[in-house]
């Protein structure tokens, strides 16, 4: 799998659900995910979402609470 440089925000994003998923063995809520990164919209807070997908970061099942997986081990 190729790997993509991440934007700054797009890390913050990355790194945050890395921290949950490790905790709660869960992903967490879109919203939950804007609130603790500091992300004033939820259309960006998917927006970077979907750049993590398209980067090969995580995977995500649409219309699915709590459906974010992370791909693999990335050296971010």
């Amino acid at each position: 799998m190729k790997q993509y440089n991440l934007t700054q925000k797009q890390l913050n994003v990355y790194n945050y659900l890395k921290e949950y998923i490790g905790k709660y063995h869960q992903s967490p809520y879109v919203r939950e995910i804007q609130k603790a990164c500091g992300i004033n919209s939820y259309k960006i807070t998917l927006d970077r979402l979907s750049a993590l997908e398209k980067k090969g970061y995580i995977s995500r099942r649409l219309n699915k609470h709590r459906s974010i997986a992370l791909n693999g081990t990335h050296g971010q």
